[in-house]
């Protein structure tokens, strides 16, 4: 399992075995966008079974009160370089830094199943349901900054994880001041809108992997872990 910038103090356990109240409750306060990815099969007999008791959604990302976003997701890296690449989505969907963006992958006490990382399905199946899910919360926060700059949302724009009115520059308030204090909760169950490309600002653009640094110093840097290897 890799944690990459990990900063979430309130960490729900299995949440699997809760019921979407109690599960809530645990992740804590902020912006929270629950969605599912689920393959396209030809053959339905093809298809991994889910159990009853898993939750209706089996990813979900998180706007928290320190203006962090978190993604929770049971896909993990094994050399495809998606902790690197899935920030960059959700960056570019949200209008945030890609440095304030938190990966969790494969901590099976945190992140729901999801079927597992098979058949190079994340970046092309889950990769475009991410970014519905980060234009979905971004809409939830330009909601909150019209009413809370009495600003019609067709005047607001977002720079690094800021809301302002384009008329009005000094008009403005950061996503961590709108979470402060909310619970709010989002479904992803109707297609949203995402970015074309060109607005685009991260993805293309070439970065330093994240887990270049344990790969390159003969680390542990995936989340297949093999012990006392040689």
């Amino acid at each position: 399992m890799n944690e990459f910038h990990p900063n979430e103090e309130n960490q729900p356990s299995k949440p699997g075995k809760l019921d979407r109240r109690e599960f809530l409750k645990r992740v804590g306060g902020g912006v929270v966008v629950l969605f599912t990815t689920v393959p396209r099969f030809s053959n339905a007999d093809a298809a991994p079974s889910q159990s009853p008791a898993e939750p209706a959604f089996n990813a979900y990302l998180r706007i928290g009160e320190d203006g962090r976003v978190t993604c929770f997701t049971g896909k993990i890296e094994m050399g495809q370089g998606i902790v690197t690449s899935l920030p960059q989505m959700l960056a570019d969907e949200l209008d945030v830094a890609v440095g304030k963006i938190d990966m969790i992958m494969g901590d099976t006490d945190r992140c729901p199943f999801d079927q597992g990382t098979w058949g190079s399905l994340t970046t092309r199946v889950f990769g475009p349901e991410l970014r519905a899910a980060g234009a979905q919360a971004r809409h939830v926060l330009l909601e909150l900054a019209s009413e809370h700059l009495g600003v019609p949302l067709d005047r607001l724009e977002v720079s690094d994880g800021t809301v302002f009115d384009r008329t009005e520059p000094g008009r403005k308030v950061s996503y961590a001041a709108l979470t402060k204090g909310r619970a709010i909760s989002r479904d992803l169950s109707v297609p949203v809108a995402t970015k074309t490309a060109p607005g685009y600002k991260v993805m293309g653009t070439s970065l330093t992997r994240r887990d270049s640094l344990e790969k390159v110093t003969g680390k542990e840097g995936d989340d297949d872990k093999v012990e006392d290897k040689k």
